[in-house]
Protein backbone atom coordinates (compact mmCIF):
# COMPACT_ATOMS: atom_id res chain seq x y z
CA UNK A 1 0.00 0.00 0.00
CA UNK A 2 2.61 2.33 0.75
CA UNK A 3 4.49 1.41 -2.39
CA UNK A 4 1.30 2.44 -4.07
CA UNK A 5 1.44 5.90 -2.49
CA UNK A 6 4.70 6.67 -3.31
CA UNK A 7 4.58 5.59 -6.93
CA UNK A 8 1.09 7.61 -6.99
CA UNK A 9 3.25 10.55 -5.58
CA UNK A 10 5.86 10.14 -8.08
CA UNK A 11 3.67 10.65 -10.87
CA UNK A 12 1.69 13.49 -9.67
CA UNK A 13 4.84 15.77 -8.68
CA UNK A 14 6.43 16.63 -12.26
CA UNK A 15 2.45 17.10 -13.51
CA UNK A 16 2.46 19.46 -10.74
CA UNK A 17 5.27 21.17 -11.72
CA UNK A 18 3.85 21.30 -15.41
CA UNK A 19 0.96 22.49 -14.33
CA UNK A 20 2.44 25.33 -12.49
CA UNK A 21 4.56 26.43 -15.50
CA UNK A 22 1.45 26.73 -17.28
CA UNK A 23 0.03 29.09 -14.37
CA UNK A 24 2.79 31.28 -14.45
CA UNK A 25 2.73 31.92 -18.63
CA UNK A 26 -0.79 32.79 -18.04
CA UNK A 27 -0.22 35.57 -15.38
CA UNK A 28 3.22 36.29 -17.10
CA UNK A 29 2.87 35.97 -21.21
CA UNK A 30 -0.81 37.00 -20.91
CA UNK A 31 -1.76 35.30 -24.42
CA UNK A 32 -1.18 32.97 -27.43
CA UNK A 33 -3.39 35.11 -29.65
CA UNK A 34 -1.97 38.47 -31.39
CA UNK A 35 -3.61 40.84 -33.95
CA UNK A 36 -1.76 43.21 -35.81
CA UNK A 37 -3.05 46.88 -37.12
CA UNK A 38 -1.58 49.18 -39.16
CA UNK A 39 1.84 50.86 -38.13
CA UNK A 40 2.05 54.13 -37.00
CA UNK A 41 4.63 55.15 -39.50
CA UNK A 42 2.40 53.18 -42.30
CA UNK A 43 5.06 53.14 -45.04
CA UNK A 44 5.25 49.81 -44.63
CA UNK A 45 3.02 47.16 -43.74
CA UNK A 46 4.30 44.79 -40.69
CA UNK A 47 4.82 41.08 -41.84
CA UNK A 48 1.23 38.98 -41.86
CA UNK A 49 0.20 35.74 -42.43
CA UNK A 50 0.85 35.40 -46.00
CA UNK A 51 3.78 37.36 -46.55
CA UNK A 52 5.66 35.16 -43.53
CA UNK A 53 3.96 31.63 -45.25
CA UNK A 54 5.27 32.84 -48.52
CA UNK A 55 8.43 33.08 -47.41
CA UNK A 56 8.67 30.47 -45.60
CA UNK A 57 7.37 27.78 -48.35
CA UNK A 58 10.42 27.00 -50.00
CA UNK A 59 12.71 26.83 -46.99
CA UNK A 60 13.99 23.82 -45.25
CA UNK A 61 12.71 22.73 -42.31
CA UNK A 62 14.13 25.19 -39.36
CA UNK A 63 15.34 23.84 -35.97
CA UNK A 64 16.01 25.92 -33.31
CA UNK A 65 17.34 25.32 -29.69
CA UNK A 66 15.95 26.52 -26.68
CA UNK A 67 18.04 28.03 -24.19
CA UNK A 68 18.05 29.69 -20.76
CA UNK A 69 20.05 32.74 -19.66
CA UNK A 70 21.05 32.38 -16.12
CA UNK A 71 23.04 35.52 -15.62
CA UNK A 72 22.27 38.59 -17.79
CA UNK A 73 24.86 40.18 -17.03
CA UNK A 74 26.10 37.65 -19.38
CA UNK A 75 24.04 37.10 -22.17
CA UNK A 76 26.07 34.84 -24.22
CA UNK A 77 26.54 32.43 -21.65
CA UNK A 78 23.06 30.15 -22.03
CA UNK A 79 22.29 26.69 -21.20
CA UNK A 80 20.20 24.37 -23.24
CA UNK A 81 17.31 23.25 -22.35
CA UNK A 82 14.88 21.66 -25.50
CA UNK A 83 14.70 21.74 -29.06
CA UNK A 84 12.02 23.68 -31.54
CA UNK A 85 11.67 22.94 -35.12
CA UNK A 86 9.44 25.01 -37.39
CA UNK A 87 7.88 24.22 -41.22
CA UNK A 88 5.55 25.85 -43.81
CA UNK A 89 4.23 24.04 -46.97
CA UNK A 90 1.97 24.99 -49.84
CA UNK A 91 -1.63 23.13 -49.93
CA UNK A 92 -3.02 22.17 -53.48
CA UNK A 93 -5.29 24.92 -53.54
CA UNK A 94 -2.90 27.22 -52.79
CA UNK A 95 -3.20 27.86 -48.91
CA UNK A 96 -0.64 27.07 -46.61
CA UNK A 97 0.36 25.40 -43.73
CA UNK A 98 2.50 26.22 -40.98
CA UNK A 99 3.32 23.48 -37.96
CA UNK A 100 5.98 24.07 -34.95
CA UNK A 101 7.03 21.88 -31.84
CA UNK A 102 8.48 23.06 -28.72
CA UNK A 103 10.10 20.46 -26.48
CA UNK A 104 12.08 20.98 -23.32
CA UNK A 105 13.01 20.01 -19.78
CA UNK A 106 10.53 21.42 -17.13
CA UNK A 107 13.45 21.11 -14.02
CA UNK A 108 16.33 22.56 -16.13
CA UNK A 109 14.00 25.74 -17.32
CA UNK A 110 13.54 26.15 -13.44
CA UNK A 111 16.47 25.76 -12.51
CA UNK A 112 17.73 28.73 -10.03
CA UNK A 113 13.81 30.48 -9.87
CA UNK A 114 11.57 29.74 -6.92
CA UNK A 115 9.95 26.80 -8.61
CA UNK A 116 13.09 24.99 -9.23
CA UNK A 117 12.96 21.13 -8.43
CA UNK A 118 15.02 18.30 -9.38
CA UNK A 119 12.16 16.76 -11.99
CA UNK A 120 13.02 15.35 -15.33
CA UNK A 121 9.53 15.37 -17.06
CA UNK A 122 9.49 17.31 -20.43
CA UNK A 123 6.65 19.69 -21.80
CA UNK A 124 6.07 19.59 -25.47
CA UNK A 125 4.28 22.79 -26.96
CA UNK A 126 2.76 22.31 -30.61
CA UNK A 127 1.26 24.52 -32.73
CA UNK A 128 -0.51 23.97 -36.27
CA UNK A 129 -1.86 26.96 -38.35
CA UNK A 130 -3.93 26.82 -41.67
CA UNK A 131 -4.19 29.65 -44.54
CA UNK A 132 -6.09 30.24 -46.99
CA UNK A 133 -4.53 31.67 -50.54
CA UNK A 134 -5.41 35.59 -49.46
CA UNK A 135 -3.03 35.38 -46.34
CA UNK A 136 -5.96 34.79 -44.03
CA UNK A 137 -6.15 32.30 -41.26
CA UNK A 138 -8.24 29.61 -41.52
CA UNK A 139 -7.82 27.52 -38.18
CA UNK A 140 -5.22 27.01 -35.65
CA UNK A 141 -4.43 24.63 -32.77
CA UNK A 142 -2.21 24.55 -29.88
CA UNK A 143 -1.86 22.02 -27.32
CA UNK A 144 0.76 21.32 -24.18
CA UNK A 145 1.74 17.83 -23.26
CA UNK A 146 3.90 16.23 -20.67
CA UNK A 147 5.30 13.17 -20.91
CA UNK A 148 4.12 10.33 -19.10
CA UNK A 149 0.65 12.03 -19.11
CA UNK A 150 -2.07 10.16 -21.20
CA UNK A 151 -3.85 14.18 -21.93
CA UNK A 152 -2.91 17.17 -23.08
CA UNK A 153 -2.41 19.58 -20.43
CA UNK A 154 -3.83 22.57 -22.47
CA UNK A 155 -5.36 22.51 -25.67
CA UNK A 156 -6.27 25.65 -27.82
CA UNK A 157 -8.37 25.69 -31.01
CA UNK A 158 -9.24 28.77 -33.36
CA UNK A 159 -11.45 28.81 -36.41
CA UNK A 160 -12.46 31.54 -38.21
CA UNK A 161 -15.75 32.78 -39.54
CA UNK A 162 -15.63 36.08 -41.59
CA UNK A 163 -14.24 38.62 -39.52
CA UNK A 164 -14.64 36.64 -35.94
CA UNK A 165 -12.21 33.73 -34.63
CA UNK A 166 -13.35 31.40 -32.61
CA UNK A 167 -11.05 30.35 -29.50
CA UNK A 168 -12.08 27.30 -27.39
CA UNK A 169 -9.61 26.47 -24.32
CA UNK A 170 -9.62 23.56 -22.70
CA UNK A 171 -7.13 22.28 -20.02
CA UNK A 172 -6.89 20.13 -16.46
CA UNK A 173 -7.84 22.78 -14.48
CA UNK A 174 -11.44 24.46 -14.71
CA UNK A 175 -9.01 28.19 -15.13
CA UNK A 176 -8.43 26.96 -18.57
CA UNK A 177 -11.72 26.19 -19.87
CA UNK A 178 -12.94 28.96 -22.03
CA UNK A 179 -14.32 29.68 -25.42
CA UNK A 180 -13.86 33.63 -26.76
CA UNK A 181 -14.77 34.96 -29.77
CA UNK A 182 -12.41 37.63 -31.07
CA UNK A 183 -12.57 40.48 -33.58
CA UNK A 184 -10.17 38.89 -36.73
CA UNK A 185 -9.01 41.64 -39.38
CA UNK A 186 -7.86 40.29 -42.61
CA UNK A 187 -4.33 38.68 -42.91
CA UNK A 188 -3.33 39.37 -39.15
CA UNK A 189 -0.83 37.21 -36.85
CA UNK A 190 -2.00 34.35 -34.96
CA UNK A 191 1.00 33.33 -33.09
CA UNK A 192 2.05 30.71 -30.60
CA UNK A 193 5.12 32.73 -28.19
CA UNK A 194 6.78 29.12 -28.20
CA UNK A 195 6.29 28.74 -31.41
CA UNK A 196 8.75 30.71 -33.91
CA UNK A 197 8.11 32.05 -36.87
CA UNK A 198 11.06 31.07 -39.41
CA UNK A 199 11.00 34.43 -41.21
CA UNK A 200 9.49 38.34 -40.93
CA UNK A 201 10.28 39.72 -44.39
CA UNK A 202 9.62 43.13 -44.95
CA UNK A 203 10.85 44.96 -42.07
CA UNK A 204 12.79 48.20 -41.61
CA UNK A 205 14.04 50.56 -38.99
CA UNK A 206 11.36 52.89 -37.34
CA UNK A 207 8.81 50.55 -38.53
CA UNK A 208 5.81 50.76 -35.41
CA UNK A 209 2.53 48.89 -34.94
CA UNK A 210 0.52 48.35 -32.42
CA UNK A 211 -0.72 44.39 -31.46
CA UNK A 212 -3.24 43.29 -29.14
CA UNK A 213 -2.61 40.60 -27.05
CA UNK A 214 -5.62 38.55 -26.11
CA UNK A 215 -5.64 35.59 -23.53
CA UNK A 216 -7.70 33.13 -24.21
CA UNK A 217 -7.16 31.84 -20.82
CA UNK A 218 -8.61 34.90 -18.69
CA UNK A 219 -10.10 37.09 -21.35
CA UNK A 220 -7.54 39.65 -20.52
CA UNK A 221 -6.31 42.11 -23.58
CA UNK A 222 -3.46 44.42 -23.88
CA UNK A 223 -2.06 46.14 -26.10
CA UNK A 224 1.50 45.46 -27.17
CA UNK A 225 3.81 47.57 -29.22
CA UNK A 226 6.45 46.70 -31.60
CA UNK A 227 8.96 48.57 -32.64
CA UNK A 228 12.02 47.75 -35.50
CA UNK A 229 14.34 49.85 -33.52
CA UNK A 230 17.83 49.63 -34.71
CA UNK A 231 20.16 47.64 -36.92
CA UNK A 232 22.66 46.27 -34.95
CA UNK A 233 25.52 43.37 -35.22
CA UNK A 234 24.72 40.02 -33.15
CA UNK A 235 27.25 36.96 -33.05
CA UNK A 236 26.00 33.71 -34.55
CA UNK A 237 26.99 31.25 -36.02
CA UNK A 238 30.56 32.03 -35.24
CA UNK A 239 30.53 35.04 -36.83
CA UNK A 240 28.94 38.51 -36.58
CA UNK A 241 26.01 39.45 -38.13
CA UNK A 242 24.01 42.36 -38.91
CA UNK A 243 20.30 41.74 -38.04
CA UNK A 244 17.28 44.61 -37.08
CA UNK A 245 16.39 44.28 -33.54
CA UNK A 246 12.48 44.29 -33.31
CA UNK A 247 11.27 45.00 -29.71
CA UNK A 248 7.90 43.71 -28.11
CA UNK A 249 7.14 46.22 -25.42
CA UNK A 250 4.19 44.31 -23.23
CA UNK A 251 3.49 45.43 -19.49
CA UNK A 252 5.14 44.38 -17.42
CA UNK A 253 7.37 41.61 -19.60
CA UNK A 254 9.38 43.18 -22.79
CA UNK A 255 10.97 40.66 -25.21
CA UNK A 256 13.65 41.04 -28.37
CA UNK A 257 13.31 39.28 -32.16
CA UNK A 258 16.80 39.53 -34.50
CA UNK A 259 15.83 39.31 -37.83
CA UNK A 260 19.23 39.42 -40.41
CA UNK A 261 17.80 42.19 -43.38
CA UNK A 262 16.42 39.24 -45.75
CA UNK A 263 13.80 38.05 -43.23
CA UNK A 264 15.52 35.17 -41.70
CA UNK A 265 14.85 35.52 -37.95
CA UNK A 266 18.00 34.57 -35.86
CA UNK A 267 17.31 34.71 -32.19
CA UNK A 268 13.84 35.54 -30.12
CA UNK A 269 13.14 36.13 -26.70
CA UNK A 270 10.57 34.51 -25.46
CA UNK A 271 8.58 36.63 -22.56
CA UNK A 272 8.38 34.07 -19.54
CA UNK A 273 8.06 35.12 -15.33
CA UNK A 274 11.55 34.67 -13.63
CA UNK A 275 13.64 32.84 -16.60
CA UNK A 276 15.24 34.85 -19.48
CA UNK A 277 14.29 32.13 -22.51
CA UNK A 278 15.55 32.68 -26.08
CA UNK A 279 15.24 30.40 -28.80
CA UNK A 280 18.25 30.16 -31.01
CA UNK A 281 18.50 29.13 -34.52
CA UNK A 282 20.86 26.45 -35.62
CA UNK A 283 22.78 26.87 -37.83
CA UNK A 284 22.16 24.30 -41.24
CA UNK A 285 20.18 22.08 -38.79
CA UNK A 286 23.55 21.07 -37.05
CA UNK A 287 23.59 20.14 -33.36
CA UNK A 288 25.16 21.98 -31.32
CA UNK A 289 26.79 20.35 -27.88
CA UNK A 290 24.85 19.32 -24.78
CA UNK A 291 21.97 19.53 -27.19
CA UNK A 292 20.83 15.45 -26.87
CA UNK A 293 20.29 15.99 -22.85
CA UNK A 294 18.46 19.10 -22.15
CA UNK A 295 18.55 20.39 -18.98
CA UNK A 296 21.84 18.92 -17.75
Amino acid sequence: MNREVRTERRYHAPRLVCIAILLYWVVGASSLIRRDVLPELGFVRPPDLRTIASAEENAEPSSWSVEVIDNPLSPETRRIVGTASTTSSRKPEGGFEITSTVAFNAGGLLRGTPLSNDSDSRLEVGSHYQIDPAGNLQSFTASVRSDGDPDDLLTITGTRHKRKLKVVCRGQLPLFNQTRTLDYEPRSLVQNALGPFDRLPGLQVGQKWETQMVSPFTGRIETVGVDVSRRCVIHWDNSPVTVLEVVHQMTPLSSRTWVRPDGLVLRQEVPFPFVKLVLERIPSRRTPPGLEVPGR
